[in-house]
């Protein structure tokens, strides 16, 4: 397989590939059909392992044993892995056809069209997935043991959304292949920016890695800017040591309630965070029920198909790799921040609220429905006054006005007191 492309077209086991989709760090990822009986059609994606990895007995094993582990998982929040297999020298994975976009793509198209992802649905996305991992790390196996399934590399390039509205954690079961990979070309495993201290430290590692893992996802999401990003090693020594800024630090509207939430899960030693998963979905439940946010699939997928529209071309590949120092995932929001009602309508309420990018007033697009705001603004430093002449002399006047009275008043009150001492 030296050119991917060649697949195209060819039977791979059960499959019939209908095109590339992308390169990988270890594997080509394809769009292939499952043709049976009666008419019977089913898109998959393929994983296919390249060739300068299949050579490597231990990798192959390894890639192989943890997706016929994770091809055990069936849950609603996991992408589903259907069949793992060898076929003329190709190892493959053929797991679920995803209708959707990564998290990471769903935050730069927010910030992109000015809409970005509300925070009621960033807590529900975050649940969702915590949902996923507590099943994971609770699996057990016929004998009641647990199996101990940890996913290692949880980012937002590794959670998707479908347009149907659901969560859905991608690459589980070839983590601890890619780990291996890493490891023998002398880079630590995992995404630097989503590691654990005990992942930086390489004392060991469990299931509460990818709590906090998902901890720094939720900071990012809520607060619409990167926990940590830079050269690898840089970040690696600021996990380990540097304290992590309160959101209230950062934006002193955060909920505090959420804040809990979100430094519990970012604790740096392991014992401290929540211990299960299943404590942190929880949490985040009772957070949205408390504060009176709504959210849903339902909502989720409306927000979906309003944010991408007409730009859905189909469905997008499962585990789509990218390179996560790439994402634009760190904007700050600018000095003009507006927190906006969930617009109504549609058949859609919503007391939800959103982080919205207030474009300046001259560049402004006319709203596409009504929404209740309330504008909180803080001046550009150095910004020029644009106030209106007239407006700004009127302002003045009534200032000047105010005083005299004010001064008028005081001297007459003490003017009466003294002569009622005179007197």
């Amino acid at each position: 397989m030296a050119n991917p492309v060649e697949l195209v077209g060819q039977q791979v086991g059960r499959y019939g590939v209908v095109r590339h989709l992308a390169s990988g760090g270890m594997a080509e990822l394809y769009i292939a059909r499952q043709e049976s009986v009666g008419g019977f059609e089913k898109p998959v994606v393929l994983k296919i392992l390249q060739p300068r990895y299949a050579q490597n007995p231990r990798v192959v094993t390894m890639f192989l044993d943890e997706a016929r582990l994770a091809a055990k998982l069936n849950h609603p929040s996991i992408v589903h892995v259907y069949d793992v297999a060898e076929e003329q020298g190709l190892k493959y994975i053929a797991m679920e056809y995803i209708h959707g976009e990564t998290v990471a793509d769903i935050v730069k198209r927010g910030l992109l069209v000015d809409r970005y992802l509300p925070l009621e649905h960033a807590i529900h996305i975050v649940s969702q997935a915590a949902a996923g991992l507590a099943y994971a790390h609770e699996r057990r196996d016929p004998e009641g043991r647990v199996v101990k399934i940890f996913h290692r590399d949880v980012s937002p390039t590794n959670v998707m959304v479908s347009y149907e509205g659901q969560t859905k954690i991608v690459d589980f079961g070839i983590a601890r292949a890619q780990d291996e990979i890493r490891e023998e070309s002398g880079v630590l495993p995992g995404k630097a920016s989503y590691m654990s201290p005990e992942q930086v430290r390489g004392t060991g590692i469990d299931h509460r890695a990818d709590i906090f893992a998902l901890g720094i996802v939720l900071y990012e999401l809520t607060l619409c800017q990167r926990l940590y990003r830079g050269p690898a090693e840089a970040v690696m020594k600021r996990i380990v040591n540097d304290r992590i800024a309160p959101p209230t630090a950062i934006r002193r509207d955060y909920p505090p309630a959420l804040e809990l939430i979100v430094m519990r899960a970012l604790e740096k030693r392991a014992q401290d965070r929540y211990q299960t998963a299943d404590e942190m979905r929880a949490d985040l439940e009772e957070f949205l029920d408390d504060s009176g946010l709504r959210s849903g699939n339902r909502r989720v997928a409306l927000y979906m198909n309003e944010l991408f529209g007409t730009d859905q071309d189909g469905p997008s590949p499962t585990a789509a790799p990218a390179r996560p120092e790439e994402l634009d995932f760190d904007r700050r929001a600018p000095p003009s921040m507006r927190l906006e009602a969930a617009p109504e309508g549609s058949g859609t309420p919503s007391r939800g609220v959103a982080i919205r990018i207030v474009p300046p007033p001259a560049a402004q697009p006319s709203p596409r429905r009504p929404s209740r705001s309330v504008a909180i603004v803080t001046p550009e430093v150095g910004a020029p006054d644009v106030s209106p002449p007239d407006l700004t002399s009127a302002v003045a006047s009534r200032w000047r006005a105010g005083w005299i009275a004010i001064v008028a008043f005081i001297v007459v009150g003490i003017g009466t007191m003294v002569i009622l001492t005179l007197r």
